[in-house]
C-alpha cells in the first residue's frame, strides 16, 4: 500500500503522517467527506467508510483528531485495495478477505503514522508492554489509540493482540496477531486481567493465567495478559499465547479453553446437525460440520455476490451499484 502511495504521489507519506486529513484533502482521485457518527454494524474497526462510487473517504466529526487521522488512512487503504488489481487479488488468496483487508486497513494506518525507525527503541527486545502502548500514546507520538495498538500487535514477538477497552471493560478495538481477539463490543471485564485492572484503576496489572470471553460463549486458552490505564476512561490490555514482553520465558498452554466440545450444532450452510468433538475453527470459534464448513463459510458466502453472465463469485466492489453483471462481464 505505501509503495503504491509512493508510485501516485511521490513524497506524500510524510505529509500523510504529519496531517493526514489535510493531505488527503488536496488528492483528486478520491473525495474526503467528514459525517456525524453513526454507530456501524459491519467489521470495519475505525469511525467511517470508503464509497467507491464515487471514490469517497468518508469519516467520522464525532471522532477525536487523533482517531479521524487513522480513520482516514484506514479507509485510503480500502481505496487502494479496490482500485489497484494487484492489492485487490492480494487479499483474495486468504481464506477470510474481508478480515484480511480490515487488519491490512490498520497496519497501513498504522505504518504512516508511527515510522518503525523512530519507535522501535521505546521497546524492549522481547516486544512491548503494555506500559509502552501507553508511553506511544501519551508521549512519543501523536497518533490514536487505534493506531498505538496495531502497531504494537506488529511488533509482538509470538501471539497475541492489543486490546483497547473502555472504564467498564468493554472492547472498542483489538489489534491481532496470529490470535483469535476479543469481539468489539464484548464485555472482558470478568476475565481475570481486566477484571484486577478495573478494581485497580492505575496502573499496571499482570495476570499470568488470564483468557479472552468470545460471544460464542467459549473462552481462549489460558494466555498471559498485562493492563495498563492510558487514563481514567480507557484502558490497554496485552494478551499474549507466548513469548510476551514481560516474561523472560513464557510457553503456550493449548486446550485449557472453556469452548464446546460434543454439543449439539446446526450447520447454517447445509443445515445438517452433527456433533463436534473436533477443536473449533481458529478463525470463527465455530465448528466445523462434516462438509467443512464454519462460520467462515457464511462469511465469505454473504461478503461476495454471483455474476449472472459468468456465475463467479466476487467481491461485492466488482460491480456497479446493484447490478448483477460483474464489470468484466458488463
Amino acid at each position: 500500500m505505501t509503495a503504491a502511495v509512493e508510485r501516485d504521489h511521490p513524497g506524500a507519506l510524510e505529509p500523510l503522517r504529519r496531517d493526514p486529513l489535510g493531505e488527503l484533502d488536496s488528492w483528486t482521485e478520491v473525495a474526503l467527506v467528514m459525517v456525524e457518527e453513526q454507530a456501524g454494524k459491519d467489521r470495519c474497526s475505525v469511525a467511517g467508510s470508503y464509497e467507491p462510487v464515487p471514490p469517497t473517504l468518508v469519516v467520522a466529526k464525532a471522532a477525536s483528531v487523533r482517531r479521524r487521522g487513522f480513520t482516514a488512512l484506514h479507509e485510503l487503504g480500502h481505496h487502494l485495495q479496490q482500485t489497484d488489481i494487484d492489492l485487490g487479488a492480494t487479499t483474495f488468496g486468504y481464506g477470510d478477505p474481508e478480515q484480511f483487508q480490515e487488519e491490512a486497513c490498520d497496519a497501513f494506518a498504522a505504518h504512516i503514522l508511527l515510522p518503525d525507525d523512530k519507535l522501535l527503541p521505546t521497546i524492549g527486545p522481547r516486544g512491548p508492554v503494555a506500559q509502552d502502548v501507553v508511553d506511544l500514546f501519551t508521549t512519543h507520538t501523536s497518533a490514536s489509540r487505534e493506531a498505538c495498538c496495531v502497531w504494537a500487535a506488529r511488533h509482538f514477538q509470538g501471539a497475541g493482540a492489543v486490546v483497547l477497552l473502555d472504564s467498564a471493560g468493554t472492547v472498542l478495538f483489538a489489534a491481532p496477531r496470529g490470535f483469535i481477539p476479543p469481539a468489539r463490543g464484548s464485555d472482558q471485564s470478568r476475565t481475570p486481567l481486566v477484571q484486577a485492572a478495573l478494581n485497580r484503576r492505575s496502573g499496571v496489572t499482570t495476570r499470568d493465567e488470564t483468557y479472552v470471553q468470545y460471544r460464542n460463549g467459549g473462552t481462549s486458552d489460558l494466555i498471559y495478559g498485562q493492563a495498563a490505564w492510558l487514563d481514567d476512561d480507557y484502558m490497554v490490555a496485552i494478551v499474549g499465547s507466548d513469548n510476551v514482553g514481560w516474561r523472560a520465558f513464557a510457553l503456550p498452554r493449548p486446550d485449557t479453553s472453556g469452548l464446546r466440545r460434543g454439543a449439539g450444532w446446526t450447520c447454517e450452510t447445509c443445515d445438517e446437525e452433527f456433533a463436534s468433538f473436533a477443536a473449533a475453527c481458529p478463525s470463527c470459534q465455530q465448528p466445523k460440520c462434516d462438509n467443512g464448513h464454519c462460520g467462515c463459510t457464511v462469511a465469505r458466502a454473504s461478503a461476495t455476490k454471483t455474476c449472472s453472465k459468468c456465475y463467479l463469485a466476487l467481491h461485492p466492489s466488482r460491480f456497479d451499484g446493484a447490478g448483477t453483471v460483474c464489470r468484466d462481464c458488463d
